[in-house]
């Protein structure tokens, strides 16, 4: 958790300070923010876009933004049971990457799927503050699992094509196993139905672990293909600086299966223990 929690903050830093986040794309919205933006400068949208005023801002905030997540990172190596002040760094970036995923939900179309599929990365640092305080209780499981189910939910409703196939989807598809365009539209499909199938399964206790290891597997290897459909040899230093950060960021896609697996391992074998005790 500690490992997940730390990636997401440094690769959403990674994004702030060396790319750009979608918070451009919301404020220079000439249809909704744009207008603050025009009133708040006194001129016109189109003065604002040829000028350096809006660019600055912007690279200001991403700046600001990507500090502050740089210092939850830190936090989330420091903080335990006995400094759980650092909690308060954490909250910090958490409402950070919060702005962050509104931001792209505003430049998606307003999409619930997108929004859904935000739920691990959003919840991934909350359960590491949690856990320094609360450890492998029914409750703190069950919000674990209602978190993950609600990501690969909206992970299934684009591969099933409910919301137009991304086409980053297809591609990954098609350069990971070198199949046409038409049957990786198809297996997409196939996969979608399965994360639907993963979220109920967790819930039931005589499929959850199959049903684990299913979504550590397809976490991690939908976060991998992030790294390995876009890599080239040749230019190898920016490969990594274009798409590790995307692979970190999806850390909880995987992460947040495997801590419950191990979470009910610890469980069954405690309650194991009590019964021999009994005996």
């Amino acid at each position: 958790m500690r490992v997940s929690a730390a990636a997401i903050f440094i690769s959403q830093a990674w994004e702030c300070l060396r790319w750009h986040t979608k918070i451009n794309n919301v404020l220079l919205d000439p249809q909704r923010f744009g207008r603050i933006l025009e009133w708040f400068y006194g001129t016109s949208l189109q003065e604002i876009y040829t000028s350096k005023m809006a660019e600055g801002a912007i690279v200001a905030a991403d700046n600001l933004m990507g500090v502050l997540c740089l210092g939850a990172a830190v936090a989330t190596v420091f903080i335990s049971s006995k400094f759980r002040f650092w909690k308060w760094f954490i909250y910090l970036g958490t409402g950070v990457l919060c702005l962050i995923c509104l931001a792209e939900f505003y430049d998606k179309n307003f999409r619930i799927g997108q929004l859904l599929e935000y739920s691990a990365r959003l919840s991934a640092p909350l359960f590491l503050v949690t856990s320094t305080r609360i450890h492998n209780s029914n409750h703190f499981i069950l919000l674990m699992k209602i978190a993950i189910g609600i990501t690969f939910i909206g992970h299934g409703l684009f591969a099933v094509g409910y919301y137009p196939q991304p086409g980053h989807f297809v591609d990954m598809m098609i350069k990971g196993f070198g199949m046409q365009e038409e049957l990786a539209k198809f297996l997409l499909i196939g996969f979608g139905v399965l994360d639907f199938l993963f979220a109920i399964a967790i819930f039931i206790p005589s499929i959850t672990k199959p049903a684990l290891f299913y979504g550590i597997a397809w976490g991690f290897a939908t976060a991998l293909a992030r790294i390995t459909t876009n890599f080239h040899f040749e230019f190898f230093e920016n490969s990594l600086e274009q798409y590790l950060h995307e692979f970190m960021i999806r850390t909880p896609h995987f992460v947040l299966p495997l801590v419950l697996l191990i979470s009910g391992k610890k469980v069954d074998t405690t309650l194991f223990q009590s019964r021999g005790t009994g005996e």
